[in-house]
């Protein structure tokens, strides 16, 4: 052993053996660390770098990785790991590698997605990317001395990228489309982690984003379709979407890297090369993987017969199994019963719950986040790997669907698994006795009859019973090993992907899809479903989002009432954490009232089921889709598509604590103030309704004090609602509603506070929402709104008036600096500061000034405005602007009028500055009026010629003999579909932090 002093540990004693880092020696008396600011990093810090967020060291292939992609800039096309090798320390990879290339730009991916199809992993990785943008955030947390010079150095690096230094990493989940414009998407160049799954990603890259706006769709295919890295973990599943990455890639030229991540890969086509990386002889000599891999796993194989009971048979091997771990001395046991199914893991858990001997909880992947983290993550942190008080912590029991099997560090004593494939059963005993501890590690396999019959499964086919055939066929006893050493771990490639989860095959993706999907406004009538790319054919549709609010009933599910509810729910808009997602088939059935049936899904994607909806035309959910989109408001059962968000009555049931419970039907908590929390610096909305009281009493106490009529709003008026609540002292038990806390926050803020009654009609008329907000006291953003420019008054309202010139010069230098940091070409660059520049230039039409003075045409001001606070929808009328104008289709017009305007593209800067609300895509929806209007002067011209060509919104429009549409086509072919819309991300997105900055 070394007998080093060093602070940090030496090549004898870290696991990886790696040795010291350059820049510090291992050796006795050395202590000398370099200062950040002129640091060398290389890849032989990148065990420091984990050891100091993770606090454990690498394990070879990792090291291996790391200096493969300095050397080469290029990763692997597979990443062929066994559960328990690390597999989430590729997003650790990925982030470091970036900030060695930095000053690089396309080297390495700004923008990593860990892409999974079941949700509870979505939020572990996400826990894990939480951690590394943590350390980054705050290098001096770093766990190890000395250590935290890495941390500082990758930290400082990214920062030259991020919005923020402050911030140079964004890690963020996307499970649940919400049309807000979420923080990875703020500026093209932050290094951003996006944990999520294939429906999310796929659907944004292809131009059709779940919960996307139709205005947004652009933005988020641009910023992903570009310098992005897709590591899709347990790839068997997901082969249609890797298919469709490669296609994209090699048809539109699309700059988005898939790497499978998988104990069992898809056999390599006929002609196919694939670079793969795998374990090593160092690997399997390191102590901890080794542990891990020869642990042995026996187990039991069990056959229920038909029609007889399910629930005694797990509880039989439950208790079984703590009897033997009891007699083994492990007295704080845990043991894992995983179902193919949710509905029959609801069965078994309550045949569990309310034991004395031990806690029992269930974890499906279709649950609220903001409930199952605040509750889930304590239970089961004394089971992590190496926890140090698993000793102390009570016996557990976890009744789990699929989203146990992947990416979920729990190391189980005992394992009680329903019958499943190959790829399947490994994943689950992957959980099994995870850090090789020295026990006996006991599981049983248990088949129940339609798991080996003849019939096809509805998730897994006939791999099943395959499955179960080859078991008995190795199995000695009806026993099989199940560890990294037994009779199912080598197999030969072709007959395990026989036994594993069907693997399907995405259509064959014509360019012509391309063209149709990056028609984003408006879509075509004839849409491929992106679906069959994501997940292939005959798999099932895509999830919606859904979310129960209390202060919504039944009876306000009208079509009288569409426009008073959708300006409620603005005012508190639906947040990602409060939704559970279901598939679209699930949904329905369960707003048609056939609840059993909505409950038999699965926590990842089956094959498609017949749902037969409701098509009376009755209305079911209010969907939501953001303000000013004609998507918002109520649809019937059919209208339901994949990605759309529903808000249901709470009165309606069908969730529960545990997550999506269609046969509950009790009232739902509403947890969407827990949901807004975090956000209460910079905005609180207080739902005062008729659910937060317990008494007709309190109700009408509420009421008067709430009916403001004319007068102003007092400084202390949200503690007087507070203290006309009921008393904490006599609540009774009924669970209402608690808006204290909420209350006591809006009671803090600054003033500003505003006053929003419920409409006539709703049930929760009489009551109000209170909304207080940053970004009407200071330049802040607003925590849960749309992008500053994506609603059509935000576009042009402000709370003081914003000079055009000066907006249009901010514009330009947030644009130019973002194309400048991405390593675009100098001409491109020029085009794009160019097309910032001129983008506002239809807001100088004197008819858009005057409505920019309240509609009075006396009040034009002598310089143009970009935004004012006097616009308003009278003002429009007043001003003569015709109905649906668009300024930025005027801009183009005045591009060409421009007597400087020169541009290296100018086909491009034209493109640019039309599209710049994500409009006109290649249609625009109005018609201009035949008279030239009068242009005041700006942006470098005093007197604007009369433009000689119609604009873009006609079809006379012709651009060196090209319409509109013909010129989409041609820009698209000569800097492909994704190409084109990173540029029109980049001047968007400028656009959006000039007006946020004057919000």
């Amino acid at each position: 052993m070394c007998s080093s002093t060093s602070r940090r540990p030496c090549a004898d004693q870290c696991c990886s053996g790696r040795g010291a880092s350059a820049g510090w020696a291992c050796c006795e008396g050395s202590t000398a660390e370099p200062s950040a600011h002129d640091m060398h990093l290389g890849a032989e810090h990148f065990a420091d770098f984990l050891a100091a967020v993770h606090g454990h060291a690498p394990f070879p292939w990792q090291l291996r990785l790391v200096d493969e992609l300095a050397a080469a800039n290029a990763w692997p096309d597979l990443l062929h790991l066994p559960s328990g090798a690390g597999k989430t320390t590729a997003i650790d990879a990925a982030v470091f590698h970036l900030a060695l290339r930095h000053d690089e730009p396309g080297r390495a991916a700004l923008r990593i997605c860990a892409v999974v199809d079941r949700h509870l992993v979505v939020d572990h990785t996400f826990a894990h990317a939480r951690r590394l943008a943590a350390a980054l955030a705050d290098p001096g947390g770093a766990k190890g001395p000395g250590r935290h010079d890495v941390v500082a150095e990758v930290a400082r690096r990214l920062g030259t990228l991020a919005e923020s230094p402050d911030r140079p990493l964004v890690a963020e989940r996307l499970h649940g489309g919400v049309p807000l414009e979420p923080e990875w998407a703020r500026t093209p160049t932050q290094p951003v982690v996006l944990c999520s799954t294939v429906d999310q990603v796929g659907s944004r890259l292809l131009h059709r984003g779940h919960g996307v706006s139709e205005r947004m769709r652009p933005v988020h295919a641009g910023l992903l379709g570009q310098n992005t890295l897709v590591l899709i973990d347990e790839a068997h599943a997901a082969e249609p979407f890797r298919q469709t990455l490669e296609a994209i890639r090699t048809y539109g030229r699309a700059d988005v890297r898939p790497v499978l991540m998988t104990a069992t890969p898809p056999s390599a086509k006929d002609g196919q090369t694939r670079r793969e990386l795998a374990l090593s002889d160092a690997d399997l000599r390191n102590p901890v993987l080794a542990r891990r891999l020869r642990a042995r796993k026996p187990a039991s194989m069990v056959k229920v017969p038909r029609n007889r009971p399910v629930d005694p048979t797990f509880l039989k091997y439950v208790l079984a199994a703590r009897q033997d771990l009891a007699q083994q001395g492990i007295s704080s046991a845990a043991v894992a019963v995983v179902t193919n199914r949710a509905d029959l893991a609801r069965q078994v858990f309550e045949a569990l719950r309310g034991r004395d001997d031990f806690d029992a909880i269930l974890l499906v992947g279709r649950c609220r986040s903001v409930e199952r983290e605040s509750s889930v993550a304590e239970r089961l942190a004394p089971f992590r790997t190496g926890a140090p008080e698993r000793a102390e912590a009570r016996p557990l029991v976890i009744v789990a669907t699929q989203c146990i099997e992947v990416a979920v560090d729990i190391d189980l004593d005992a394992l009680v698994t329903q019958a499943a494939p190959l790829d399947a059963l490994r994943l689950r005993a992957g959980r099994l006795n995870r850090g090789g501890r020295d026990i006996r590690a006991l599981a049983w396999i248990v088949a129940l009859g339609e798991d080996v019959g003849r019939s096809p499964d509805p998730i897994y086919g006939d791999r099943i019973r395959r499955t179960w055939e080859k078991c008995e066929k190795f199995g000695a006893n009806a026993t099989i090993d199940l560890g990294g050493t037994g009779p199912l771990a080598d197999l030969p490639a072709d007959e395990a992907a026989a036994l594993s989860t069907e693997r399907q095959d995405s259509p064959v993706l014509m360019p012509a899809y391309l063209d149709l999907w990056s028609q984003t406004s408006p879509a075509p009538g004839s849409d491929p479903d992106v679906s069959l790319f994501l997940h292939g054919k005959g798999a099932e549709a895509g999830d919606v989002s859904l979310v129960w609010r209390a202060d919504i009933a039944l009876t306000d599910l009208r079509a009288a009432h569409a426009e008073a509810l959708s300006r409620i729910v603005a005012l508190m808009p639906p947040q990602a954490v409060e939704a559970v997602q279901v598939p679209v088939a699930a949904a329905r059935a369960f707003l048609a009232g056939r609840r059993p049936q909505a409950g038999a899904v699965a926590d990842i994607p089956g094959r498609h089921q017949d749902d037969n909806p409701d098509r009376s035309g009755r209305i079911v959910a209010f969907r939501w889709a953001g303000t000013d989109v004609g998507a918002t408001g109520f649809v019937a059962a059919t209208e339901i598509r994949p990605g759309d968000v529903l808000v249901l009555p709470a009165e309606l049931g069908g969730c529960d604590r545990y997550g999506w419970h269609p046969g509950n039907r009790t009232p739902v908590t509403d947890v969407a103030d827990r949901a807004a929390a975090p956000f209460r610096q910079r905005r609180v909305a207080v739902r005062v309704s008729r659910d937060v009281v317990y008494s007709a009493e309190d109700w009408r106490r509420l009421v008067t004090l709430l009916d403001r009529g004319d007068m102003p709003i007092e400084p202390d008026f949200a503690s007087r609602v507070r203290e006309a609540l009921t008393p904490e002292a006599d609540r009774p038990a009924s669970p209402q509603r608690s808006i204290r806390s909420a209350l006591a926050a809006l009671a803090e803020a600054p003033g500003g506070l505003a006053v929003h009654a419920y409409p006539p009609g709703l049930a929760s008329a009489g009551g109000a929402v209170l909304v207080w907000s940053a970004a009407a006291q200071q330049p802040a953003r607003h925590a849960v709104s749309l992008p500053s420019t994506e609603d059509d008054a935000g576009s042009h309202s402000a709370p003081c008036s914003v000079l055009l010139d000066q907006h249009s010069e901010a514009v330009a230098k947030v644009a130019g600096d973002a194309a400048a940091t991405l390593g675009l070409d100098a001409a491109t660059v020029e085009d794009v500061v160019l097309a910032a520049r001129l983008h506002d230039a239809g807001k100088a039409d004197r008819r858009f000034q005057a409505m920019l003075a309240g509609g009075d045409d006396w009040n034009v001001p002598p310089s143009p405005l970009a935004k004012s606070a006097r616009a308003s929808a009278r003002a429009w009328q007043m001003a003569g602007l015709p109905p649906r104008w668009r300024h930025e289709a005027q801009s183009v017009r005045l591009c060409l009028a421009h007597p400087h305007f020169q541009a290296n593209d100018p086909a491009l800067v034209l493109w640019l500055v039309g599209t710049h609300h994500g409009l006109g895509r290649p249609f625009f929806g109005f018609a201009e009026t035949a008279e030239d209007p009068e242009v005041l002067p700006c942006l470098g011209v005093s007197s604007w010629p009369v433009p000689a060509t119609p604009g873009p919104e006609s079809l006379a429009f012709a651009f060196r003999g090209e319409t509109w549409p013909e010129l989409f086509d041609t820009l698209r072919r000569r800097y492909g579909v994704w190409g084109l819309a990173h540029l029109e991300a980049i001047v968007r997105l400028a656009d959006h932090r000039a007006s946020e900055a004057t919000a």
